[in-house]
């Protein structure tokens, strides 16, 4: 599946439903395909923490989109020429780690976009040959991470810049720059005797949704769980990303594993 389109985010963001994704870390393509029929709205291969490289890239797209599942692709700190060849690949959205400020912000869109609305070049291998530019522009989602104390003083600003989409909470660095330690594991956690959240924390992440939706922006988050994210949807986040597929078989594992003892 080659030609340009309105992906599954996009079209969901759009009509203002909740979308639901996940993240993978594995560059295995029997294993994405098992995320793809999973039934998840979006998912990001991540090449910032994950095993995938630019190599891997064509054939996860290619079997994300197949299967009607939007392809986002974190890439590495600070490579926006990584973004290119990401969207090159087929990604639909590139998620931009550890954006602090408007200069960060800009540098990441206009990565994202052909001239005139960027400097993206026009590589005419995968997913660029035969594209229609100004609705390539149009379709792809530029996501930049409020992930620090300088990101959430900045969310306005960085909200303001064109080019940029939308939002995306990195709850456990936000949480380690105000102070904390990870939280992802229980970022809305209900009961299970799990450690609540500061009240400096939850009220970062009212800011960044309402001041990203102020601005006409999206706003999404990742969360450890099914429940989390019904919470987060609650809390005003338009995209929510649930878990990954290492934290998935470790879970599943571990959850068979004990009903096997169990007897």
């Amino acid at each position: 599946m080659t030609a340009q389109h309105h992906g599954r985010l996009r079209a969901l963001l759009e009509a203002g439903t909740t979308a639901f994704g996940t993240a993978t870390a594995l560059p295995n393509p029997f294993a994405m395909e098992q995320v793809a029929k999973s039934g998840f709205d979006w998912v990001f291969i991540d090449m910032q923490h994950g095993l995938s490289t630019y190599r891997d890239l064509p054939e996860l797209c290619m079997i994300l989109r197949h299967h009607g599942v939007t392809p986002l692709v974190r890439v590495p700190f600070e490579d926006n020429s990584g973004a290119q060849r990401a969207l090159d690949a087929g990604a639909e959205g590139i998620i931009f780690p550890y954006i602090e400020d408007t200069e960060a912000a800009h540098a990441a869109a206009i990565s994202c976009r052909y001239p005139p609305e960027g400097i993206r070049s026009f590589g005419p291998y995968r997913a660029p040959y035969g594209a229609d530019l100004p609705l390539a522009n149009k379709d792809l989602l530029c996501l930049v991470m409020i992930e620090s104390v300088g990101g959430l003083e900045n969310v306005d600003a960085i909200t303001r810049t064109p080019g940029v989409d939308g939002v995306f909470v990195g709850p456990n660095d936000l949480s380690i720059s105000l102070g904390g330690g990870p939280v992802m594991a229980n970022l809305y956690a209900l009961g299970g005797g799990q450690a609540p959240v500061s009240a400096a924390f939850q009220q970062a992440l009212t800011t960044i949704a309402s001041t990203a939706h102020a601005n006409g922006k999206y706003a999404g988050i990742q969360v450890g769980t099914g429940h989390a994210a019904v919470q987060a949807a609650s809390a005003g986040f338009d995209y929510v990303g649930i878990g990954g597929d290492t934290a998935f078989l470790q879970a599943g594992g571990e959850a068979e594993l004990a009903n096997a003892k169990k007897g």
